[in-house]
């Protein structure tokens, strides 16, 4: 247990006080040792440790060979002092932490990540300067005096910290009369958050007093992704955090306001036990308990690797003399529920083949009898790992095993975790939860005699009705009904099953038997093995990314919203990352990359339309509009100049004045574009924008349109299915101008249209350009011809408008009350300019009669193979 205070200390004088401290009111201090500190705080990607309420460090300390090691828990402040668990191991060269000489620490790290990937996802850097504090010989406590470096981005922050460990030889009524001394005497402000919090804190942007607290809001954001009661729950949660008030969420979320009111009181008593998640897990008397041992190595390098035999479903179920048929059976229903109901439970391919397993293994441990029987398949789950398994994967199969045997309601349902005591995150929890309603479900759609399957789905007002193929079905759909209590409680929706009318059931027991066996194909994966599939994901990772609108991978099995959401998120991440340089004015191309960014969000709404609710988005679109209006004047201008000074050094010398004239103009209206750009930026409207637009990115399945019709007719929105339609439709929005810039005239409005459906076709290539396959580069860049040609032959035509403008007005599109008349208009003229607006008529003369060049390369036979090419290197990379 780790006991300290801790304190800001925001004054440099209070700093140099406290560093040349010899004397603390009846307590010695000793030398000062001085040593520089790198710490970095690693955590899953789902910040599964956070969610469990700890964090882990690695500390570089300068001089020392090795690293430590710690597990700390979060929070823990309380009048004044810091009571944290706190385990410490020094970790030699060479080794993970995952191979931590301390077996404690290694336990909990698999215990909270169960076998997850680890990674840096915070570091600081601190000057320490350390102490003892002594009274007589007695060490009381060690002082820290530090400054500490965060950095996060672009931002940074340093502050300065004094910190009082309490050792053994102290006790609490001493350091509270050392905390009492310092405030006295020195200006300080207690802090209660630790060095981590702090940093999460400052890296979320974050003000230090907010709803949730650092594993409330992990564990929220865990669970929001889930559509279920609990993920209901942890979003608004996570909203009322960001500062949304009960009636937006109300209208937002369609939850009456009084039951988000009802829902917030509840909170503010019972904390993260509103969930049954997140209750302290206690190893009951007379309970199976099982423990990871993880000093054999970790999971991720293979069961078999580790020394564990490695086990298929069928041999298991040969093994224990289970009943193969009637697990099939089972595992037929329970997918049919699943692929029906996904509009409602939005889980995805991997949590299917969980469900399946599940399915097929839930009676391996038959030969029990009663209560034992699901604790004997639990058992054999969690001691035979299944081939292709990770280790959280095995715990959620043998958490939605052992569920089959609770009877379900809100106590019930704590109790049951409380006592399976899974060791896994909130989130795998939930989804096992989901997939246990399935399977309790379909287990009673299986008889002795004969099996029901689910055929049709039809959506009704709090129900779903269900049609069973198979005879005299009613005694079985009631069975069914009073299973399905789980699922209920989980989604406020009863399912309603009947018999099936008898016209539909040939047609359907066809359809069923094909769907099988389609389904049965895709998870043999025509012989690839998971080790194969996540071979390639690994190889298309590492795969160098062209441009920074491929930061992240495209799987063709990724549905088009999922991709449609993870790039609305980095290019918003773009938009915002550049703001602040956009702001300053500095460095034009901050102005431009934001501005991109911006081009680029609206670009993928077009792509991903058909995918998208637009009345959601459509509010977003209006904003990312007016953004790209407010940055487009500054924009334009700046490359107006920057094209009339290039100009500028293409003449002979004494000529670097011509355009003056024209410069100080442009000028004062860049001013003037900038104040209105600065304007919006700074207004309640774009702040209101910035805010809306991250929390609906937040929960994208509150916009993304369901995969189903309203008869549950599956919809194509896999990259793979959808992809290549989307390709050649593009191609032939471009095509479709052949007969409009083929002739002998054309119009460069008509043109400036085709440029945009160019760059249509160019950003859906870029944001597929990870499936795609080599000549999709080659595309990427023949298009980035085609447009920077027509790039520059609007810039041409625009500026040949605005420099004839200047010189019949002598203004920058002024207004009609400040136009001069034509006598001072011919007399001003200034000669340079007029030159200027020759030389870009020229080039805009140019660039048309050179744009059949340009535009023959995107209509060769060879360019339609290549994109024939390309969208066979989709299915190739399956």
């Amino acid at each position: 247990m780790e006991i300290e205070s801790k304190f800001l200390v925001p004054e440099e004088t209070d700093f140099k006080a406290l560093e040349n401290l010899s004397r603390l009111a009846s307590y010695t201090i000793s030398e000062a040792q001085i040593q520089l500190i790198e710490d970095a705080f690693l955590d899953t990607e789902n910040k599964d440790i956070m969610a469990a309420g700890y964090y882990l460090r690695v500390r570089k300390a300068s001089g020392e060979k090795g690293k430590w090691v710690t597990i700390k828990s979060l929070g823990g402040f309380k009048g004044g002092t810091h009571r944290r668990e706190e385990h410490v191991s020094f970790l030699p060269e060479g080794l993970s932490v995952l191979e931590c000489p301390d077996l404690r620490i290694r336990n909990m790290i698999f215990e909270f990540t169960s076998g997850l990937n680890l990674s840096p996802f915070i570091t600081l850097k601190q000057k320490r300067i350390i102490r003892q504090l002594k009274l007589e010989e007695k060490q009381i406590a060690d002082l820290y005096l530090d400054r500490v470096n965060l950095k996060s981005e672009s931002r940074k922050k340093t502050y300065n910290e004094f910190e009082v460990e309490l050792k053994s030889g102290g006790t609490i009524d001493e350091l509270e009369d050392i905390r009492d001394f310092l405030l006295s005497h020195y200006r300080l402000v207690e802090s209660p958050f630790s060095k981590f919090e702090r940093a999460c804190i400052f890296r979320e942007n974050l003000p230090e007093k907010t709803l949730l607290d650092l594993r409330e809001r992990a564990v929220c954001t865990q669970l929001a992704n889930n559509k279920n009661i609990y993920g209901k729950y942890a979003k608004i949660f996570l909203l009322i955090d960001r500062g949304s008030s009960p009636a937006e969420l109300s209208l937002l979320l369609k939850v009456p306001e009084p039951e988000i009111e009802a829902l917030l009181s509840r909170f503010e008593k019972e904390r993260l036990s509103v969930f049954p998640f997140t209750r302290t897990k206690e190893k009951l008397p007379g309970k199976m308990v099982f423990y990871f041992q993880s000093g054999r190595g970790g999971p991720e390098r293979g069961w078999t690797e580790i020394g564990y035999e490695e086990w298929t479903p069928e041999a298991l179920l040969k093994f224990y003399g289970a009943d193969r048929e009637r697990a099939e059976n089972i595992k037929k229903g329970a997918l049919a529920l699943f692929d029906g109901l996904s509009a409602y439970h939005g889980l995805g391919k991997e949590e299917r083949e969980l469900l399946g397993l599940a399915a097929l293994l839930q009676n391996i441990g038959s030969t029990a009898s009663g209560e034992e029987k699901t604790l004997i398949s639990r058992e054999i789950i969690l001691t035979h790992p299944l081939k292709g398994l990770k280790l959280n994967e095995l715990k959620m199969l043998a958490l939605i095993t052992e569920l089959q045997d609770f009877s379900i309601n809100e106590k019930n349902l704590c109790l049951a975790l409380e006592e399976i005591n899974t060791g896994l995150s909130p989130a795998f929890q939930n989804k096992a939860l989901t997939l246990a309603a399935f399977l309790r479900t379909a287990s009673n759609l299986e008889t002795e005699n004969q099996r029901f399957l689910p055929f049709r789905f039809r959506q009704l007002a709090g129900s779903v009705e269900i049609e069973l193929l198979g005879p005299d079905a009613e005694k079985t759909a009631k069975k069914a009904e009073k299973r399905s209590e789980l699922w209920e409680y989980l989604f406020s929706t009863e399912l309603r099953f009947t018999q099936a009318r008898e016209s539909h059931e040939s047609e359907g027991s066809e359809r069923a038997s094909e769907k099988t066996q389609q389904q049965e194909a895709e998870e043999k994966g025509e012989g690839k093995t998971r080790e194969k599939i996540e071979d390639k994901v690994e190889k298309k990772i590492e795969r160098k990314k062209r441009k920074e609108t491929q930061k992240f991978t495209v799987s063709p099995e990724d549905s088009m919203a999922f991709v449609a959401n993870r790039i609305f998120a980095y290019q918003f991440s773009q938009m915002l990352a550049h703001e602040k340089g956009a702001r300053k004015g500095g460095d034009i191309e901050e102005l431009h990359d934001m501005r991109v960014a911006v081009r680029r969000l609206r670009a993928a709404a077009i792509v991903f339309d058909e995918y998208l609710e637009s009345e959601k988005l459509e509010p977003h679109l209006k904003g990312l509009r007016r953004t790209l209006g407010a940055l487009g004047g500054v924009r334009d201008l700046d490359v107006f100049r920057e094209k009339a000074e290039t100009y500028l050094k293409t003449l002979p010398s004494g000529h670097e004045h011509d355009l003056d004239p024209l410069f100080i103009t442009l000028s004062e209206e860049r001013e003037k574009a900038r104040e209105n750009m600065l304007d919006y930026l700074d207004s309640e409207k774009y702040s209101r924008f910035k805010k809306d637009f991250s929390e609906f990115l937040d929960f994208p399945e509150t916009w993304t349109l369901p995969t189903t019709t309203e008869k549950h007719d599956s919809l194509p929105h896999r990259v793979k299915d959808v992809l290549p339609s989307i390709l050649y439709a593009r191609l032939a929005d471009i095509n479709a101008y052949s007969e409009w810039v083929e002739g002998p005239y054309v119009s460069v409005e008509r043109l400036h249209r085709l440029r945009i459906a160019a760059k249509g076709l160019r950003y859906t290539l870029e944001f597929f350009e990870s499936v795609l396959g080599k000549d999709a580069e080659t595309l990427i860049k023949d298009f980035k011809v085609l447009q920077d040609h027509l790039g520059d032959l609007h810039d041409a035509a625009v500026a040949t408008g605005m420099l004839g403008s200047y010189l019949r007005t002598g203004a920058w599109e002024p207004s009609e009350n400040e136009k001069v008349s034509s006598e001072t208009q011919i007399s001003e003229r200034p000669g340079g300019v007029e030159a200027y607006l020759e030389y870009r008529e020229e080039e805009l003369l140019t660039l048309l009669n050179t744009f059949p060049d340009a535009w023959g390369k995107v209509r060769t036979e060879e360019f339609r193979k290549r994109i024939e090419s390309s969208v066979r290197s989709l299915y190739e990379s399956l």
